[in-house]
């Protein structure tokens, strides 16, 4: 019995670390052999042992018997709050059945166009309900936050049918090609943590690769996410639901799909949850547990994993023994040789992770270059065009750097106000904020790194995440802000409180609106899904195709298609047959055919590489679509079209 409830009370910990395992073993296999079938008993079987050994040695062996703060209510209040409970699941459902019947094959912006407007208030209902299961102290109130961080992620894996985004189904048909033949050269650093992961799960579990792929991210993000600081903040049990609510008023679009630099994130905001427990880091033994979750993160994408070891290495060293002095202070006092050597490795350690990152984007292909920073962000606006709500919805948005200016310095305000009232906190806390200054600083060095092979919409995508890192690291700020603005409004009167909880749900459902792509009078985001006319679009060219010595030029959604169905099948000079990397040689010459439809054009690529004949795909969402397809009609040997006719397929030969 004692070791079944040693399980029950770890068992979020002893997860994490067998899914842990299953990417860092799983990484070894692949680098160093393959993943097969055979691999994968060994991978099962080594995993199972490196848990057992863990809970074995460092829960079992440790345990200490904890008491539990539990909550008594009379048999009314357990009525209202199964009441509460049924209401709340019942609507949970209804969201979910609603968000799946809008689900869609087809080419779109935003899934927003397909959710009705009803769905808001529904919305709006369950978290009031879930607001009152806060208030009565549930035993329900942990599954129901579960379940808004579950809707608050996984709009996208509901109302896109295929996939969201390009890179997923890239990331799709690479680990097809590993299931098929164990591996695919050449064998990258990076990404394969997260096909290791899959892998195990494709041959654990009765799902397809495409359902565990596209919703892995949201699932994990909305179980232990909030489960870690439940686990983290036992002992503040009443107030975790609310603060956990509020943070969902941060961007959180990084959780909301899969792809290996949010799964990574994933591992890296779990490690810093954790990490919050001055009681758990204290001990050296559970640095097994937050290595292992630092080197997931590192195998799965290094641009999350170097932070995070960098960050538990800081950890560790600071924490044995904790510095009595400030992190700056001591250095020229008479001090044993162990302390000295202590902080010249915390002080090298923090100028790694400013200089690190910036260096690895070197390694994959950037060049330094002066950085365009456009600087509207800090013109305030003032709107006043839409209705009510989409008004205040961007007036957050086109503000956010003010007002996130606010929160942060109002933050560490209170951040640094509670180091001075509790004692030995400042040295452990300060780490976080120092992290954060270290990487923020590595963010300001990424931007002078640039890319000249991408579009100049992504070209700034490795410094964004950069970014993003660095703002991992203010969760326990922003946590402790949500704290002392929870204690002060229970001080206020019940009007107060009302009006609180209303402005609360308008910002939950703003933050909710905004961390998803949109399309409206005030924002554009531009890229459409990949859709069924896509697939139709690559099954069509390979049908009429006169040999296989063809490229094809097209946006990045049929090239996905494409690399979907057909795999990494035939490249030129380096450039795979379909235009799938915007910025790309054969990107640049489909552009160009857009703007001015030639047959020269092609003809002028066509005598750059060994191919001899092309097809270019045009999607009926380009704009001048018509004039694009008159033109290129006049131009091209055939033309084709999908079923539904969103797609013409223009065919240019030049087989001699």
């Amino acid at each position: 019995m004692r070791i079944l409830e040693i399980l029950r009370k770890n068992i979020l910990s002893i997860l994490l670390f067998f899914t842990s395992s299953i990417i860092i073993i799983g990484s070894f296999l692949y680098y160093f052999w393959a993943l097969n079938n055979i691999s994968y008993f060994i991978l099962l079987f080594l995993s199972l042992i490196s848990t057992t050994i863990f809970s074995y040695f460092i829960i079992y062996k440790s345990y200490r018997q904890e008491t539990e703060e539990r909550v008594t209510v009379n048999s009314r209040t357990k009525k209202i709050n199964l009441l509460l409970f049924i209401l709340s699941f019942f609507l949970f459902l209804f969201l979910v059945f609603v968000l799946i019947k809008g689900s869609s094959n087809s080419a779109i912006i935003s899934p927003w166009h397909l959710v009705p407007s009803y769905f808001y208030l529904i919305f709006a209902l369950f978290l009031i309900l879930v607001f009152f299961s806060f208030y009565f102290q549930s035993i329900f109130s942990k599954t129901l936050v579960v379940l808004t961080y579950f809707l608050f992620f996984s709009i996208s894996f509901f109302i896109y049918k295929i996939a969201f985004g390009y890179d997923q189904l890239l990331h799709q048909r690479a680990l097809s090609e590993i299931l098929q033949f164990g591996f695919i050269n050449p064998k990258t650093f990076y990404y394969v943590g997260q096909y290791s992961l899959e892998f195990f799960l494709v041959k654990t579990l009765p799902f397809k690769l495409e359902l565990i792929s596209r919703v892995l991210v949201p699932v994990l993000s909305a179980i232990f996410v909030p489960l870690s600081f439940f686990k983290v903040f036992k002992n503040k049990l009443k107030f975790n639901y609310y603060i956990l609510i509020l943070l969902l008023l941060l961007p959180f679009s990084i959780f909301t799909y899969t792809v290996p630099q949010n799964l990574a994130f994933f591992f890296l905001a779990i490690l810093i949850i954790f990490s919050l427990n001055r009681d758990f880091v204290s001990e050296r033994k559970n640095y097994i547990f937050l290595s292992a979750l630092a080197l997931a993160s590192f195998f799965v994408h290094p641009l999350a994993g170097v932070p995070a070891v960098i960050f538990v290495f800081i950890l560790f060293l600071s924490n044995f023994k904790i510095i009595k002095q400030s992190f700056w202070q001591g250095v020229f006092k008479k001090e044993n040789k162990t302390e000295i050597v202590k902080k010249i490795l915390i002080t090298i350690s923090y100028l790694a992770q400013i200089f690190v990152l910036p260096i690895l984007l070197f390694f994959v292909g950037g060049k330094l270059s002066w950085p365009q920073i456009n600087f509207s962000f800090l013109i305030p606006r003032f709107l006043g065009q839409e209705n009510v709500f989409l008004n205040l919805i961007y007036f957050l948005f086109f503000n956010r750097f003010y007002i996130f200016l606010i929160l942060f310095l109002v933050g560490i305000y209170f951040w640094f106000k509670k180091n001075k009232e509790e004692k030995n906190r400042e040295d452990w806390s300060n780490i976080y904020f120092y992290n954060f200054l270290a990487l923020f600083s590595s963010y300001i060095l990424s931007l002078f790194v640039s890319f000249s092979f991408l579009s100049d919409i992504d070209k700034n995508s490795y410094s964004q995440r950069v970014l993003i890192i660095s703002l991992l690291f203010l969760i326990p700020v922003f946590l402790n802000l949500f704290l002392e603005i929870i204690e002060r409004v229970k001080k206020q009167e019940k009007s107060f409180k009302f009006y609180s909880l209303l402005f609360l749900l308008l910002f939950l459902l703003s933050s909710l609106y905004l961390n998803y792509p949109r399309k409206d009078n005030y924002f554009n985001s531009r890229g459409y899904s990949v859709s069924s006319s896509d697939f139709e679009a690559v099954k069509l060219i390979e049908d009429v195709k006169i040999n296989d010595n063809y490229i094809v030029l097209a946006n990045q959604q049929v090239g996905a298609a494409a690399i979907k169905e057909l795999g990494f099948k035939r490249y030129y000079d380096g450039w795979l047959y379909y235009s799938v990397q915007t910025g790309g040689l054969f990107y640049d010459y489909y552009l160009k055919m857009l703007d001015r439809p030639s047959r020269g054009l092609i003809e002028e690529l066509l005598s750059q590489i060994e191919a001899d004949n092309a097809y270019v795909v045009v999607n009926d969402y380009w704009w001048a679509y018509e004039r694009i397809i008159n033109e290129m009609k006049i131009e091209a040997d055939s033309y084709y079209q999908t079923s539904d006719g969103k797609v013409l397929v223009f065919h240019f030969d030049f087989v001699k």
